[in-house]
């Protein structure tokens, strides 16, 4: 019975890919060198509609959320809450920043993105 329920969670595990955002820009940054991975940071904010769309619709995918995983450290910055590290501009919400594992820009997208286009941009800023 043992097997059977833990076969049955990884089955569902692997089924829902789960994006695990880092508590903090600088967190993100120690966690992408220690990983080899870029940094994605999400500049948003509270109401924002486009950013609903984006944590609701766009990183429930599978395939996007995989993606995530797969090549970056995603951290959420809220631009009216938290502090936004110097060079990390937005005209408005959500803003996309990609970053190496020292900080350094590779590239922004400013808005929101519908499934297939957010996966161009996650391939062309990856490791």
């Amino acid at each position: 019975m043992r097997k059977i329920v833990l076969g049955l969670a990884l089955l569902v595990s692997c089924a829902f890919a789960e994006i695990q955002w880092a508590s903090s820009y600088d967190s993100a940054l120690a966690q992408a060198k220690k990983e080899h991975k870029n940094v994605m940071v999400m500049l948003s904010r509270e109401n924002c509609p486009a950013c609903e769309y984006m944590d609701g619709v766009v990183f429930e995918e599978k395939v996007v959320a995989d993606a995530i995983v797969k090549s970056y450290i995603p951290v959420h910055i809220d631009i009216h809450k938290d502090f936004l590290p110097d060079g990390l501009g937005y005209i408005g919400t959500p803003t996309f920043h990609f970053l190496d594992a020292n900080g350094k820009k590779i590239g922004r997208y400013d808005g929101a993105a519908n499934i297939p286009n957010f996966m161009g941009i996650l391939g062309k800023y990856k490791k």
